[in-house]
């Protein structure tokens, strides 16, 4: 099953934030690096989202787009699989007893397939550090994140079993993003692994200033 979030995630915008003639990618991450980053709840921090978010939509090729709502408080209230302009497929997710971040993702047509995130320990809202796909009997596929000083991941680990059994030539993800918007949020994210490359853009909406 694809990455829903990211921390990798990973995550994802149509709408990209269009810089001004003669900008590049590099003065625009670091005008969102001036941005003030500050999660306003665990959920928007699973989502690795900053401001008060209404929306996101996740894009890939050949992958199914998924929208996640928030209500004006940050927490998630749907997360949704566009199958078409009039049919949507919601997911089931849970938390955490222990932190109160969200633990599992499951779409009903992926069953046996679910999606665990998982979280350092520690004071404050926390993006993930991990995230696993799994059939739940010995098929799974585990990404790990590391990160740089500001909390943004670079690179991933990904380990990946076959009835139990570790794939062994797995290749580490390398990360880049870009197209970030005025609220310091990413909307392109550039995935490599050996020859392969993977793109991904997320659509944020915001909810509007009283």
């Amino acid at each position: 099953m694809k990455n829903i979030l990211l921390a990798a995630v990973c995550i994802l915008a149509l709408s990209a934030c269009k810089q001004n003639a003669g900008q590049n990618t590099e003065q625009t991450k670091e005008a969102a690096e001036e941005v003030k980053r500050e999660y306003l709840s665990q959920d928007l921090a699973t989502l690795e989202l900053y401001g008060q978010v209404q929306s996101v939509t996740y894009t890939e090729e050949h992958v199914y787009p998924v929208t996640i709502l928030f209500d004006e408080k940050g927490s998630v209230t749907a997360i949704q699989k566009i199958l078409s302009d009039e049919e949507k497929e919601n997911a089931e997710f849970s938390y955490s007893s222990e932190d109160g971040a969200i633990k599992s993702i499951q779409f009903p047509s992926d069953d046996p397939w679910i999606t665990y995130l998982g979280y350092e320990k520690g004071p404050g809202f926390k993006a993930p550090s991990s995230y696993t796909a799994s059939n739940q009997t010995g098929n799974y596929t585990e990404e790990t994140y590391h990160r740089d000083s500001t909390g943004r991941v670079v690179s991933i680990d990904v380990e990946e079993a076959i009835h139990f059994n570790v794939v062994e030539d797995n290749t580490p993800l390398t990360v880049e993003f870009s197209d970030f918007d005025e609220k310091g949020n990413w909307l392109k994210c550039t995935q490599k692994s050996g020859d392969n490359t993977f793109v991904k853009v997320r659509t944020i909406t915001y909810y509007p200033k009283m």
